[in-house]
């Protein structure tokens, strides 16, 4: 049974359109595939991809987010980075018209034993630097020669991933560009680079498809940079109740472990959210929040539940909306305090709140 906590999530649709057409800006001769994995960082894959209309495909992670896509009715190619896993996830590739990624020489065993007609498209996903997901680069060529025998694969584009596209000035950038460059020399073919790092740092322009993620739901994937200096629009707002106003004395703790001492008499908010609906626990004290429209910081662990909040100079009574990130207090912010990225705030919140 779900039960409806507290914490609401509103997401704003006019703000991720923003977001998408600054993406076009940067990239005007790529086509555009969003990455909508992970419930579109928790902002809700449907409704996402139901808002991207102007989009040319997207991408997510596994097979079964692509296949709830097709399922709702979602027609543009759809590009899947883990791949399939065995024959059984390749056949409802083929049959869901998707575009699984090819980063193991065993899926292209299971390519070759496939006896198809349908036409699939795939991604030869090559490990330039990342050491994650891809095909080695000296087995490039191996690769290719095998997928020319495979008569129903139609399209085999080149894809990468860049380690550091958060760090602009890192050398590693550059050798993957120089490794996937060599490879694309020999093999000319569709391609796919950049996140949104890559997007925004110009580290491959000459590209066919990118893939932009965190940058859409208005978030900045380069240390430093706000996501306001990038014109980028926040899509989520996370907010609560004050459900307390607690008139502390001086020298009273508050919260688990009696890390906060109030410096005074003071009243402290008691706020309806905690870890339980993806707030980040390691928040610490200034972590910054707005109450009825007015800026303050936590004081205090983070509970399951609850968080408390300094109310000095603040005009609040309970029942006031709470602002934990949104328009008026940055998740990059919240999430730099807590020691972690926007991306998991984002997720984490967005899986456990009702949006």
């Amino acid at each position: 049974m779900g039960i409806n906590r507290a914490a609401k999530i509103s997401i704003d649709l006019a703000a991720l359109q923003h977001n998408f057409q600054q993406v076009k800006k940067y990239l005007p001769n790529s086509k555009i595939m969003p990455v909508i994995k992970a419930n579109a960082y928790g902002h809700g894959m449907l409704q996402v991809a139901r808002s991207l209309a102007d989009a040319d495909g997207f991408a997510v992670a596994q097979l079964a987010e692509a296949i709830f896509l097709r399922e709702q009715g979602i027609e543009k190619p759809i590009s899947v980075f883990q791949g399939f896993l065995n024959q059984a996830q390749l056949q409802l590739s083929i049959q869901y018209h998707l575009r699984p990624a090819i980063s193991q020489l065993w899926q292209l065993d299971l390519l070759q034993a496939e006896q198809q007609n349908t036409p699939l498209d795939i991604w030869l996903k090559i490990n330039t630097g990342m050491g994650r997901l891809g095909i080695q680069a000296d087995d490039v060529d191996h690769c290719y020669q095998r997928l020319e025998k495979i008569s129903y694969i139609k399209q085999s584009g080149l894809m990468m991933h860049f380690a550091n596209a958060d760090n602009p000035q890192n050398a590693s950038n550059q050798q993957q560009i120089d490794c996937f460059q060599a490879i694309l020399n020999k093999n000319k073919t569709t391609t796919s680079v950049s996140n949104s790092g890559a997007i925004i740092s110009h580290l491959f322009e000459q590209q066919d498809w990118a893939r932009p993620g965190i940058m859409l739901y208005g978030s900045s994937p380069i240390p430093g940079q706000s996501a306001q200096s990038l014109n980028l629009k926040p899509v989520m707002c996370l907010q609560a109740e004050l459900i307390a106003v607690n008139q502390l004395k001086k020298g009273q703790h508050v919260g688990y472990g009696a890390t906060w001492t109030c410096p005074e008499d003071m009243p402290v908010g008691i706020v309806n959210i905690g870890y339980a609906d993806g707030y980040p626990r390691h928040a610490p004290t200034d972590t910054p929040l707005a109450v009825n429209g007015q800026l303050t910081r936590l004081t205090g662990r983070v509970s399951m539940d609850s968080v408390a909040v300094d109310l000095r100079g603040i005009n609040a009574q309970c029942g006031d909306r709470v602002e934990l990130w949104g328009k008026q207090v940055s998740v990059d912010e919240v999430a730099s305090c807590a020691g972690t990225i926007s991306y998991e705030l984002l997720c984490n919140s967005g899986n456990s709140a009702i949006i």
